[in-house]
């Protein structure tokens, strides 16, 4: 059995709510930034799974990518979050780049047990 503990910030509700503050966001936008972020981690992460990735999956679902290929595809994975939340929402950069640093791992945490039913299913 694959054990899996994606690292979570302990003080995630704290950072979101200063963020919303900073930022000068409305709670229905945090929704839609949770929305857009877990749809584009699931689609990504989908996608190398099916490439032949799923290593680099489990570095980036364990919060720990040591391989160059585990750091490269989180890269790849903030910066597309954080393109999606500019164009869909109109966020500006620093905005969306901030979002994205607090609500990834929270996402990858939630999303760790389906993307391993997808691993499993694959081999």
């Amino acid at each position: 059995m694959i054990h899996m503990s994606a690292y979570i910030p302990k003080n995630a509700d704290e950072k979101l709510r200063s963020l919303l503050h900073w930022g000068r966001l409305r709670q229905e936008q945090l929704s839609e930034a949770f929305l857009i972020t877990r749809d584009t981690v699931l689609g990504f992460l989908k996608r190398q799974i099916e490439h032949g990735n799923w290593r680099g999956v489990l570095e980036v679902l364990k919060g720990k990518p040591m391989t160059k290929a585990g750091r490269y595809m989180l890269g790849e994975l903030r910066s597309k979050v954080v393109r999606k939340l500019i164009m869909r929402m109109g966020l500006r950069p620093v905005i969306a780049t901030a979002l994205v640093l607090v609500l990834l791992p929270i996402i990858l945490a939630k999303v760790t047990g389906e993307v391993i039913g997808w691993i499993r299913n694959r081999h």
